[in-house]
């Protein structure tokens, strides 16, 4: 990759010398092989005015010009550009001068006549690709003055080698990255288009056959687009990192791709067919024309990107002529993609067309740069070709994409690796400087192999970070290998601060305490049969156990992989003893997962025979059997009211999510419990009968189950928000709501329609029966409005409750009574 500082230096500052900047990015990796000065210069080219023209007396396409190059004496030209003509400033390659490919300027004689120098195209001076006629100047310097002037340009170039697992330092704004974490900058990155909704459609639609071969296709419009040439600046750039100039619209996609990585095509959407790009596989002996003239023929498999009629383009590696963009296209259709990267590989190795596009996504894409870069591109598009930006786009992408998991970290590790003594924040800002998202988690100076200290979110364009020893490296690239060398080891004291989970466990003792819950102290092993009883699939890593080799006692040997049926058992006692109802109980220990995660075999490699052993927070209410609002069981609310009061007092961000996640609870009557950043830390609902029947316990059960080791137990930083001194205006609704319309839909289409008033919403009823239409529902619902600025008007609040009728009624079929 070749990389030019002068556009670096837009993306970036440095405060070192070229060699010296080559040095330390070569020391953090990035080995930078070359440096070469790139220099665009017209020694002996001058700007000049033509004064006079005549025809050649002996050739019809010829001129003869007397040109003022500002000497004080006119030069005698021949020229044959039929643009030439009096009073036309232009550049004069003077005799002696020496062009672009070592041509040289000499005094010669053409047909009879004597010429002293040569009027320039831009094909001349390798400035363009149009050779119909000379330059024409627009320019106030005087006459005599150098075209360095104008035209030149000079810059400096690292060639730098670039490892196949780090796409993202091919580009500009990914070096950028490098540079800004060696000298403790920022990358300012570039100007974007801003979309503005206007209701304007694209026309086209995107469908993908298959998500694994491209699981984002993204498309965007440009409409009356002049071609022409790109600005100078652009030009120099592309030039200096090897890229030949075409045309502004196809310059600004290769611009773009070395500026963020991303590879970009556009496609004149007057040369398409239909509405609709398909990303689809070709069938054996497709044959194509690509845009370098040549006529392929495809392998069954190969990727394509196709409109109604056929292929337009060969995915992530080269363009089809039929769509090409030339100087008579007006409206642009630009394609921004994620596409399979051993799909590309496989194509471009088969054709044997390898282009920057597929080098590219061979190494792997950035997710979020497909979008991001597409809107720089739309930006130059938009300044340096006279286009008008479509403000509807296509982006169509595989919606069961899962997101990398964050990778944890421990002090202890990374110091013990590395034999250094760095701090916990030292690290964190070294990853943080190299674009990584970190969360500390517990206490950050606690050092031993259980303590981890921060969780680190995996940036898009970081695809090559699987796992903590990853991390591991980047804190030795940016803490610098020669400030290793003869270290003595780790040397880190250890602190005798009170772990940040005890200090949980405390709040929740005392919390479930003054709440009238018992704690349950069960043992850590389980009976025999109790995992078959869950009604769990066999393929559940629960079912992996640890049995005790040589116990000292009679009773059970396996170490429990659920903590579910310790307390089920209890349950089962006190009922059968004449216990109270309902029962509420809570009990917080660990299960022991032998399937689960590895303990670091680093030390000890018999390490990897040992269990995962996650700490559990259970809770449960057992034998209510009373119902609550529209029917619902009142120990499931009792349950759910549980979680969210609990994530109120501990300040930590949990939410509950309706879905069927644990096999031994009810279908349809089960959450998910996710923390802040959508991750599932636990499960909550109704036991399954089965499960109950299976324990003999004969009473319902609701129960919630937290995973303590996936939550950052740190609570949330309280912020004060000061009390509004206008009073509120509060609304009840009563909605005829369809059966199957769950509240949680019917809340989310009122906080959108509402308004920035809207302060609340509140379920107060729910009527089934006499009056209602059968399959519907009564829901009442009391709105709450307020305003900080001053007393809300009543038809402030009519308008949004007119908004949130429509919005129910439009939306979810739902009529106001």
């Amino acid at each position: 990759m070749k990389i030019s500082l002068d556009w670096l230096g837009d993306l970036v500052s440095w405060d070192d010398n070229t060699e010296e900047l080559a040095a330390k990015l070569t020391a953090a990796g990035l080995n930078v092989e070359s440096i070469e000065e790139y220099k665009v210069s017209f020694p002996g080219v001058v700007i000049a005015k033509v004064v006079k023209r005549e025809q050649h007396p002996d050739a019809d396409r010829l001129s003869l010009c007397q040109v003022d190059a500002g000497t004080g004496e006119l030069v005698q030209v021949v020229c044959g550009a039929p643009n030439v003509r009096e009073g036309l400033t232009v550049l004069l390659a003077t005799v002696g001068s020496v062009l672009p490919g070592n041509f040289k300027i000499k005094k010669s004689k053409i047909r009879g006549v004597q010429s002293f120098g040569m009027i320039c195209s831009s094909t001349e001076l390798e400035l363009g690709v149009d050779g119909d006629g000379i330059m024409e100047l627009d320019t106030e310097l005087p006459l005599g003055s150098s075209a360095d002037e104008l035209y030149g340009y000079s810059d400096m170039v690292l060639d730098i080698e670039v490892t196949p697992n780090r796409p993202d330092w091919l580009s500009h704004v990914g070096v950028a990255r490098e540079v800004a974490a060696i000298y403790d900058t920022k990358v300012s990155l570039p100007r974007t288009w801003s979309s503005q909704q206007t209701g304007e459609s694209l026309g086209m639609k995107v469908r993908i056959d298959e998500y694994a071969d491209c699981p984002r296709y993204s498309a965007f419009g440009a409409r009356h687009v002049e071609v022409g040439p790109s600005p100078d600046w652009m030009q120099n750039r592309l030039r200096a990192i090897g890229s030949r100039p075409i045309n502004n619209v196809v310059d600004i996609t290769n611009y773009v791709m070395f500026e963020t990585g991303q590879p970009m095509h556009a496609f004149d959407q007057s040369k398409l067919s239909g509405n609709t790009i398909t990303v689809q596989r070709a069938e054996k002996g497709v044959k194509v024309i690509t845009l370098d003239e040549q006529e392929r023929v495809l392998d069954e498999g190969t990727l394509m990107v196709c409109d109604d009629k056929g292929p337009i383009a060969l995915a992530g590696v080269m363009g089809l002529a039929s769509s090409e963009v030339d100087k008579g296209s007006r409206d642009i259709l630009l394609e921004s993609a994620f596409f399979n990267s051993l799909m590309v590989r496989k194509a471009s190795r088969e054709l044997g067309l390898i282009s920057e596009s597929s080098y590219r996504f061979e190494r792997g894409g950035d997710w979020e740069m497909v979008i991001k870069a597409a809107h720089r591109a739309l930006y130059l598009l938009q300044e340096h070709a006279g286009a008008h930006i479509v403000t509807d786009w296509a982006d169509r992408f595989d919606p069961d994409r899962e997101t990398p998991a964050n990778i944890p970290l421990r002090k202890w590790q990374f110091n013990r690796v590395l034999g250094t003594d760095i701090s916990t924040d030292e690290a964190a800002q070294m990853l943080q400087a190299l674009g990584l998202k970190v969360q500390p988690m517990g206490n950050p100076d606690a050092s031993n192999p259980n303590a981890v200290n921060m969780m680190v979110k995996v940036p898009s364009f970081r695809r090559d970070l699987f796992q903590e020893i990853d991390l591991i490296e980047e804190i030795a690239r940016s803490y610098g290998f020669d400030n290793m060398a003869g270290g003595d080891g780790f040397t880190g004291s250890q602190a005798g601060i009170r772990n940040v989970k005890d200090v949980a466990l405390a709040k929740i003792r005392s919390w479930f305490g003054a709440c009238g819950y018992n704690e349950l102290v069960t043992s850590s092993f389980q009976a025999a049969g109790d995992l078959e009883r869950m009604q769990m699939p066999e393929d559940d890593l629960r079912f992996k156990t640890l049995a005790v080799m040589n116990p000292n006692h009679g009773g059970d040997i396996t170490l429990r992989s659920h903590m579910l049926p310790s307390l089920l058992h209890v349950v089962c006692r006190n009922i059968n003893s004449g216990a109270a109802v309902p029962l509420h109980l809570f009990q917080a220990n660990r299960v022991y997962l032998p399937g689960g995660k590895k303990a670091d075999t680093t030390q000890n490699k018999d390490n990897a025979l040992l269990p995962e052993e996650p700490f559990l927070l259970q809770f449960a209410v057992a034998g209510n059997k009373e119902k609550g609002l529209d029917g619902v069981p009142a120990d499931l609310l009792d349950i759910k009211g549980a979680v969210e009061a609990l994530s109120s007092y501990l300040r930590l961000p949990l939410v509950l999510k309706v879905c069927d996640c644990e096999p031994w609870l009810i279908s349809g009557q089960q959450w998910a419990i996710q923390d802040a950043q959508g991750e599932n830390v636990g499960s909550a609902g109704r036991v399954s009968p089965k499960v109950l029947d299976a324990f003999d316990v004969n009473l319902p059960v609701a129960v919630a189950e937290i995973n303590l080791d996936l939550v950052d137990l740190n609570p949330v930083e309280m912020k004060f928000e000061p009390f509004t001194r206008f009073p509120a205006v509060k609304r009840d609704l009563s909605l005829l709501v369809p059966e199957g319309i769950v509240y949680e839909d019917i809340e989310k289409v009122v906080v959108e329609a509402g308004g920035v008033h809207l302060n609340s919403v509140q379920l107060f009823d729910v009527y089934r029966g006499k009056g209602v239409a059968e399959g519907h529902g009564a829901y009442g619902i009391r709105l709450k409005f307020l305003s900080a600025k001053g007393n809300l008007k009543g038809k402030t609040v009519d308008y949004a409750i007119k908004q949130i009728i429509e919005a129910l009624s439009s939306r979810l079929k739902i009529d106001h009574r």
